[in-house]
């Protein structure tokens, strides 16, 4: 059973999803009083699951978004493992899993991320993307909150689900205005990884892979590597550059 502070959260997003919802159930409030409800210092929700990346859905948060950020040019993290394994990755004191993701522990630690838990967001046996949390101090989730955000990721599917559908919106569309702020939208990447793959006449597997690479080497997002591709200010010929 969820508590009284998440039901308040669920009922905002209930109403964004009716037909003559008034697009409330998306906001900084909706999302400031749902990180209350779960004891987590800030919260997100992205839509993708793929190479190209993700469309933030939920949540605008600074750290939230560079976290996500920092997955997304590592290849690796707890939102990623939660779309592999299709459970939810809690991880009470991220100092703790350098040896599940060696990469990403270092800089989620210099972001202040101290504890994160990442929910798959699903339809069934699909899976859309992730609910990610954190917070800046070391400590697990107590059962109370795990319903909670399980619900919370649940509304959140169904209520991004509704406005996509409502918007005519295409799985590879940016988002329309009921959405918030698409800052982890990767369309480049898609385009980056195709030129980078006749570049080096590889794969588009092996094309990302060298653009991460590229990117984790000089402490670079990935995004900015691919626009600096698409602009054709950086080519890869055999000698990355």
């Amino acid at each position: 059973m969820v508590s009284d502070r998440m039901a308040m959260v669920l009922a905002l997003l209930d109403r964004a999803s009716a037909p003559n919802g008034t697009g409330g159930g998306l906001s900084m409030t909706a999302c400031a009083a749902a990180s209350t409800a779960l004891g987590v210092d800030g919260l997100c929700a992205v839509m993708g699951t793929g190479a190209g990346g993700t469309v933030l859905a939920f949540g605008a948060q600074a750290i939230s978004a560079a976290l996500e950020d920092l997955q997304f040019t590592l290849g690796e993290g707890p939102s990623l493992e939660a779309v592999t394994t299709g459970t939810p990755v809690l991880v009470a004191e991220v100092a703790a899993a350098a040896h599940r993701w060696p990469a990403f522990t270092g800089p989620a630690l210099d972001l202040g991320v101290n504890a994160v838990f990442a929910f798959p967001l699903r339809i069934g046996a699909i899976d859309l993307g992730t609910l990610t949390a954190y917070r800046t101090t070391t400590g697990p989730l107590n059962p109370g909150q795990v319903t909670d955000a399980l619900a919370l990721a649940d509304a959140v599917t169904l209520t991004v689900l509704h406005r996509q559908s409502a918007e005519g919106a295409g799985p590879d569309d940016q988002p329309g205005p009921g959405w918030a702020a698409p800052v982890t939208y990767r369309a480049e990447v898609h385009q980056a990884t195709g030129m980078v793959s006749v570049q080096l006449g590889v794969s588009l597997a092996e094309a990302l892979a060298r653009l991460r690479a590229f990117a984790f080497g000089r402490d670079l997002l990935l995004a900015d590597v691919a626009a600096d591709v698409v602009a054709r200010r950086l080519r890869f010929d055999g000698e990355d550059r």
